[in-house]
């Protein structure tokens, strides 16, 4: 008589279950199907204001007689009337929360919420800067704090960007990675994966003037207890830098970013293995070409137990510049250990444990 042990292919398949998640959503290509709107987007126009109170209200033009609006845009005085590339700050609209793109995008439209109750969280400066001047606005169009969707006929792809502009005091914005940036996985279930994501980036010219080393624009990669697995930036002059688990310090390498053209970041955070590795192609203004992958960092260990990946940050400093322009994010998951392997390991140790009986 013989007694088998075996794995149904129903477990096999939970196991495999979670492999290869591509994604492009709700940071994507930040296009309006993407859930983020300018007022020329579609000529869908400006975003009606709900009056919420505690929301920072700024008469249209400066003119009471025009009414309130709780949208403050960053463009023309302070609303976007008139102006069809300057979107709202994101962390006063839907932002992310709405569009068809991507795995699960539920539709909809862009609509006011309450100031900093979505995915977009002004914590310092920015949009917090600018309604310290409400109701009423003096500066010119591009005197601007935000983080907000902006129309480009540059984009890498689509026709909007994400741009980042600190112009009179540093700021910096949370992100909540939510489960159509994972394709359906649910960022609090994370803690064992391989998360590798790459975006593009096209930095200003205009704060070449800020001392060397110096970060201008960051992201912070998080996670669900706090702790700092990436930062990810570059210098006044646009060479890339990093700071892997929390550190301090700034290592900034000779990778040049190109304000010309788009250059690509790559990274894979481990959260099994508590490490990262980064690569990047940083676009040439000089031979408009764009250069070949450089590794940075191979499984650069954290230093600590990884916990789920669930925020970014978005940092800024005080820059009389225009542009900090963001595009096409995609994020791959793949459970670690891979399933493949894990079902391989799992029959080895069955096999090895059948019995004969005669």
């Amino acid at each position: 008589m013989t007694s088998r042990s075996f794995i149904s292919i129903q477990a096999i398949t939970l196991l495999l279950s979670g492999v290869a998640l591509p994604t492009l959503a709700y940071l994507g290509s930040f296009e309006e199907s993407d859930g983020y709107r300018i007022p020329g987007a579609g000529g869908l126009g400006n975003i009606s204001s709900l009056n919420f109170a505690g929301d920072a209200q700024f008469y249209l033009n400066n003119l009471s007689t025009n009414g309130l609006t709780g949208i403050v845009a960053p463009g023309t005085y302070p609303n976007t009337l008139g102006d069809n590339n300057h979107g709202q700050d994101l962390s006063r609209y839907n932002a992310g929360q709405y569009g068809t793109g991507g795995v699960g995008g539920p539709g909809g439209t862009a609509a006011d919420i309450a100031d900093n109750s979505g995915l977009w969280r002004a914590l310092a400066g920015g949009r917090l800067n600018e309604d310290l001047g409400a109701p009423v606005y003096m500066g010119g169009q591009f005197q601007r704090d935000y983080v907000a969707a902006y129309g480009y006929s540059g984009a890498r792809t689509g026709s909007q960007v994400l741009n980042l502009l600190a112009y009179d005091q540093d700021m910096r914005y949370a992100y909540s990675l939510d489960s159509r940036d994972f394709d359906g996985t649910n960022p609090l279930s994370t803690s064992d994966m391989r998360i590798d994501l790459s975006f593009w980036t096209c930095p200003t010219d205009a704060d070449d003037g800020i001392a060397i080393g110096v970060n201008t624009v960051a992201m912070s990669f998080r996670d669900s207890i706090g702790q700092i697995l990436i930062d990810v930036g570059y210098t006044g002059d646009n060479l890339l830098q990093y700071r892997v688990g929390g550190s301090s310090t700034w290592q900034t390498t000779g990778i040049s970013l190109g304000t010309q053209g788009w250059s690509e970041i790559t990274l894979s955070l481990n959260t099994y293995a508590n490490s990262v590795s980064l690569s990047a192609r940083g676009f040439d203004d000089n031979s408009s070409i764009l250069n070949g992958s450089t590794s940075v960092l191979t499984g650069e260990l954290f230093g600590f137990d990884t916990a789920n990946v669930t925020e970014i940050q978005w940092s800024a400093t005080d820059v009389d510049g225009f542009k900090n322009f963001f595009d096409d994010f995609n994020f791959n998951l793949t459970a670690v250990p891979e399933p493949g392997s894990a079902v391989l390991v799992l029959l080895a140790g069955l096999f090895g444990m059948r019995r004969r009986r005669f």
